[in-house]
């Protein structure tokens, strides 16, 4: 019989082990997103181990961020310390240019640890996530490594997914006002947060915004983008197939698209 329970002992707690990454580098930067121009949010120290959240990029590891970092949501969208929406974002920083670093759900308890115009300061949920170089990780696994396809730059030559929480209306739409300079208001005849996919070539637009132009008539705009900015970056100028949430704004032809996933595509000459 004890044979029998420390096998189920065993057994449980091997089913709740988390994958550890120990750091083999000092004083190394952990980023919100996998780019080394992204936000610096603090460092790790040599010998520290971090527990594994994303493996699947060739050149970082995505880790659960230690508790000491600050992290921000909008206070709009707290109450007593308590998410009110379905989804909120979580980001580096106190503001809707900063990048989101994971989301909170309906319900869920925050760890208030200040506020600045608006924003709540925030410890890291269990849904968050920070990244760090490989190169100075010790890191369980193999990240998987997808063949080159096109002509494009290396760092355009993988399709990249982004689990990103859909933002509400609000959030795009304040962030989609760049595209005319004043507050944007929902098409309610429109249904928002749709799933679509969209093919292009990727270029900056007004503000932190990007836009798709056709690939053959380069003065038509296919659709507006709001992604992560490091992400757009890398492929800015290549031909490629978003595939996101779309939100519409009342007099308003083009949607505005939100990146759940981008896959480069091979430019016919």
């Amino acid at each position: 019989m004890k044979k029998i329970l420390f096998t189920l002992i065993a057994l449980s707690a091997a089913a709740y082990a988390q994958d550890v990454v120990k750091v083999t580098g000092d004083r190394v930067s952990l980023r919100a997103v996998p780019d080394t121009n992204a936000v610096l949010l603090a460092r790790a120290m040599l010998g520290d181990e971090l527990v594994l959240k994303d493996n699947s990029n060739p050149d970082w590891v995505g880790v659960l961020p230690p508790a000491s970092i600050d992290l921000w949501v909008n206070g709009e969208f707290v109450s007593n310390n308590v998410v009110c929406p379905e989804i909120l974002n979580i980001r580096s920083g106190p503001s809707l240019s900063h990048s989101v670093v994971g989301s909170a759900l309906k319900g869920d308890k925050l760890t208030v640890r200040g506020g600045a115009g608006g924003w709540l300061k925030i410890a890291p949920t269990s849904n968050t996530i920070v990244w760090i170089k490989r190169e100075f990780t010790q890191t369980p696994g193999v990240a998987p490594v997808e063949p080159v396809t096109a002509p494009l730059a290396a760092a355009q030559t993988q399709a990249v997914v982004t689990v990103v929480a859909a933002p509400t209306f609000q959030e795009v739409m304040n962030e989609g006002s760049a595209i005319s300079g004043k507050p944007l208001t929902e098409d309610t005849a429109k249904a928002q947060g749709v799933d679509g996919t969209y093919t292009g070539v990727l270029q900056p637009a007004e503000g932190l915004l990007y836009k798709l132009i056709d690939d053959h008539f380069t003065d038509i705009i296919v659709c507006y983008v709001r992604g992560n900015s490091a992400q757009m970056q890398t492929f800015k100028g290549a031909k490629i197939e978003i595939t996101g949430k779309t939100y519409w704004a009342s007099g308003k032809d083009l949607p505005l698209v939100v990146p759940a996933r981008i896959k480069p595509l091979p430019v016919v000459r």
